[in-house]
C-alpha cells in the first residue's frame, strides 16, 4: 500500500481531503530586540459547564477490524460496514485503500496480514489499552464545544490504525477519527525520518493526542481560508488556535501551539520584531504561497528570520490578532468569529500593535 505523507488530514462529509504539508529546511538570520514576557500555561478562565451534556460514544474500530474472522471475511466486513457505515466508507475508500477498488475483501486481507500493520496494531493496542483518560478529556472538550456552539452535535470518536496515513480527521461534525499510530512517541522506531522529520515527530505522542484531535474538529468548523493572502491564512489559522484554546482551557500553550519551550519563549519575547519583519518585508498581503508557506506550516525555521524562529510563527501572530479582536469586541460570539470572512476587518478592529 502506498504511504501518503498526510499528517493531520481533515476529511469533510463529502469525502474531500484537504490540508497536507511538506516542509523543507532554511536558515537565515536577522537582527532582533528582546522584551521580557513569558507564557506557558493556558490560564484562560473557563466557563461553567454544569447542565451541558456531552456523552461521547467511543468506538475502538481497530479492535473491531483486527478481530474479524478472515475465514469469513466478506460476511464479517458487511456486518462491520453496516454498523459503522459513515466511518467505514471513509476509512476504506479515502484513507487506507484506493477509492477505485471494486471490492474490499482482497485488499483488506492483505492489510490485516501485513507484518508492519500488525506490529503497529499490537503496539497501539498496548499503549492505548486503556483509553479512559482520553475519553474523559474529549467529553469535557465537547462540553466546551456545546457551550460555545450550542447547536454543535457531540461527535462519535473512532480510534483506528491507518498504516501511517492520517492522525486526526473529521467526517462532518458527527465523527472524529484518531489514527493511534501517530501518537506512539517520537522514539517509536517505525517512524520513517524521511516522512516524519524531528520537528514533526516531537508532537507525535500521547500528550498531543487530544489537542490534535480537537484541532481537526475546530478546522471543520473554521472551514477553508477566505482569500489567498498571507494575512488571510494567518487569521484563519489564528481562529483555529483561539477556538482550540477555548475548548482546552487547561492545556499548556506548548501543546496548543505545538512549539517547544525554547521556541515559544523566543516567539513571545520577539513578537514585536516578528510583526515589524512581516510589515517591512510587505508579506501580509503577498499572495505567493511558496514565499510565505513556512510562516504558516510546520518547518524547523523560517527563511529570512533567525534560526530560532520556528515554522508556523505566522499562525502565532494570527492567534494574537484574533485574541486582541475578541478582547476588543466582547459581544462577538465564537460562532460569529468563525463566520467572519473579512481578515482585514479582524486585523483593523483588533488594533494589534505588539510591544517592541
Amino acid at each position: 500500500m502506498p504511504v501518503r505523507n498526510n499528517l493531520n488530514i481533515i476529511l469533510n462529509k463529502d469525502l474531500d481531503v484537504i490540508d497536507f504539508r511538506i516542509c523543507t529546511i532554511y536558515s537565515v538570520l536577522f537582527s532582533i530586540l528582546l522584551f521580557p514576557l513569558s507564557a506557558c500555561k493556558n490560564n484562560a478562565s473557563a466557563p461553567d459547564l454544569s447542565g451541558i451534556e456531552a456523552d461521547v460514544d467511543l468506538i475502538r474500530y481497530e479492535h473491531l477490524l483486527f478481530d474479524l474472522d478472515t475465514s469469513n471475511l466478506k460476511a464479517e466486513l458487511e456486518s462491520l460496514t453496516d454498523e459503522h457505515r459513515d466511518f467505514s466508507e471513509v476509512f476504506f475508500y479515502q484513507i487506507v485503500f484506493d477509492p477505485s477498488y471494486e471490492e474490499l475483501v482482497t485488499p483488506l486481507k492483505l492489510f490485516l496480514s501485513d507484518s508492519g500493520i500488525q506490529h503497529i496494531y499490537q503496539v497501539a493496542s498496548t499503549e492505548f489499552s486503556d483509553f479512559g483518560h482520553y475519553h474523559s478529556e474529549l467529553e469535557k472538550t465537547f462540553q466546551y464545544l456545546r457551550y460555545y456552539l450550542p447547536q454543535a452535535p457531540v461527535p462519535d470518536v473512532y480510534t483506528c490504525v491507518t498504516g501511517f496515513e492520517v492522525g486526526a480527521f473529521t467526517i462532518g461534525p458527527e465523527i472524529v477519527g484518531i489514527g493511534l499510530e501517530f501518537f506512539l512517541g517520537d522514539a517509536f522506531p517505525s517512524y520513517d525520518p524521511q516522512l516524519f522529520p524531528v520537528y514533526i515527530r516531537k508532537t507525535m505522542n500521547k500528550e498531543h493526542l487530544v489537542s490534535k484531535t480537537v484541532q481537526a474538529l475546530v478546522e471543520h468548523y473554521t472551514g477553508d481560508v477566505y482569500g489567498n493572502r498571507l494575512i488571510d491564512y494567518m487569521i484563519r489559522n489564528g481562529k483555529v488556535l483561539y477556538v482550540k484554546k477555548k475548548l482546552l482551557p487547561e492545556a499548556d500553550d506548548l501543546i496548543i501551539h505545538e512549539f517547544d519551550e525554547n521556541q515559544l519563549d523566543w516567539i513571545i519575547k520577539n513578537e514585536g520584531q516578528i510583526w515589524v519583519y512581516l510589515l517591512d518585508q510587505e508579506l501580509l498581503y503577498d499572495i505567493n504561497y511558496r514565499k510565505f508557506q513556512k510562516l504558516i506550516s510546520p518547518s524547523p525555521n523560517v527563511p529570512g528570520m533567525p534560526e530560532q524562529a520556528p515554522g508556523r510563527v505566522g499562525n502565532w501572530v494570527g492567534f494574537r490578532i484574533v485574541e486582541a479582536y475578541m478582547e476588543r469586541n466582547p459581544d462577538v460570539t465564537i460562532q460569529q468569529l468563525l463566520n467572519e470572512e473579512d481578515s482585514q476587518k479582524i486585523l483593523a478592529e483588533s488594533k494589534y500593535k505588539p510591544r517592541l
